[in-house]
């Protein structure tokens, strides 16, 4: 499990936490020097995430999987133009999936789901612990296996950042609205740190806390909530992140 959630990161962090608006726009516009640069991205962060498992196998499976992701995006970015946004949503959703699917498939290239203690060695040269496992060494303070502790990674990647662009595309697609380009950017990063603070405060089980985040950011646009179309479009975001961020959190609850 710890090799597929280490690959699960390198893909959430390449598609979301490193993807630029300018290359996704070059992307949706058809180039294919974008396509590549992102696929290339996704390759190497592959390997560094998964070549303590062997350094050849990751290498193929990196390869492989840098070649899958741009496919995939490359029909994705085809199959959107001219879409609605619920068709946008639907393409992003299923783009997703055949990226996990992707991951899963190539595992077989791997001789062992254990870290190869050749490269292991190398790394123990430098550090005092094995690489990817340097999480270990913490254990003793925060009671946490290495596999609790990319599942907690994996979550809020995923949450907080993949949440920013599954946000977007709902809204777009139920109120039709189309943000400037400051506006979007202003209310992503809003979201993102609204979403990582909801997710910390539900998996501490200070639910509590929750209602002042909300008022907090009910408060700062509470002169724009007169409009009604706004209100709808400010409801929706916000329901949508909170409903995201509660399920993350218990989730992480559940595991901590």
């Amino acid at each position: 499990m710890s090799l597929f959630l280490l690959a699960l990161c390198a893909h959430l962090c390449g598609d979301f936490l490193l993807q630029n608006d300018s290359l996704v726009a070059e992307k949706n516009a058809g180039r294919i020097r974008a396509h590549l640069k992102h696929g290339l991205l996704i390759t190497v962060l592959t390997w560094l995430a998964t070549h303590c498992y062997g350094l050849m196998a990751a290498f193929f499976y990196a390869v492989l999987v840098g070649l899958a992701h741009l496919v995939i995006d490359g029909a994705k970015s085809w199959l959107e133009k001219g879409k609605t946004a619920g068709t946008q949503l639907f393409l992003f959703l299923l783009d997703q999936g055949l990226h996990l699917l992707v991951l899963l498939a190539f595992f077989p290239l791997f001789p062992t789901t254990t870290p190869d203690p050749r490269v292991t060695a190398f790394y123990q040269r430098f550090l005092p612990a094995t690489p990817v496992f340097a999480l270990e060494m913490f254990g003793p303070f925060t009671g946490l296996s290495v596999e609790n502790s990319l599942w907690i990674a994996v979550t809020y990647l995923a949450a907080v950042f993949g949440g920013a662009v599954l946000i977007n595309r709902i809204l777009a697609w139920l109120t039709d609205e189309a943000q400037t380009e400051k506006t979007r950017r202003l209310s992503s990063a809003i979201g993102v740190m609204e979403r990582l603070i909801l997710i910390t405060l539900v998996a501490a089980d200070a639910v509590a806390a929750v209602g002042f985040v909300l008022a907090a950011k009910s408060l700062a646009r509470y002169q724009e909530l007169n409009n009604r179309d706004f209100a709808e479009y400010y409801l929706v975001g916000t329901l949508a992140s909170f409903t995201l961020s509660l399920f993350a959190g218990l989730w992480l609850k559940s595991i901590l």
